[in-house]
């Protein structure tokens, strides 16, 4: 994106631009559809990515370009998981992970809230998914 937009908007719109997750409530149904109703967060268009929540779960379905739903990851406060769904073969690495998982040289950011972001590497067969905790500003 040109800075020279960022510039000229706003510091809230400019957030909003950067992250399309500020303003967006996550849906509270249709997890695994291969297009649900709730808004596309991705900042890639080869991806989208679509927030759910249920009873104080944050659940994050993230789908290629066709529809097919690649992992759906899970978390609450500071813990993140992976559910069962989509290849088998995916794959993701976590903040929990040991050692210490690290972002691959190159990789794109598709996903950012304020807890973490979400990073892609690769292509084709060799797609390699980071979840990146973001630690919390005092």
């Amino acid at each position: 994106m040109c800075p020279l937009i960022l510039i000229m908007v706003s510091p809230l719109q400019a957030w909003a631009l950067c992250c399309p997750s500020v303003g967006q409530k996550p849906a509270r149904s249709g997890i695994g559809e291969m297009q649900p109703s709730s808004a596309n967060l991705s900042l890639d268009q080869r991806w989208s990515v679509h927030a759910f929540e249920r009873d104080a779960v944050s659940y994050f379905q993230v789908s290629d370009t066709a529809g097919s739903v690649q992992f759906i990851l899970g978390k609450s406060g500071d813990a993140f998981w992976v559910l069962p769904a989509g290849p088998v073969d995916t794959r993701i690495s976590l903040p929990s992970d040991e050692p210490r998982p690290h972002a691959a040289t190159g990789a794109v950011e598709v996903y950012r809230d304020p807890e973490f972001k979400l990073l892609v590497s690769g292509h084709g067969q060799s797609i390699e998914w980071s979840v990146v905790h973001m630690p919390r500003r005092p």
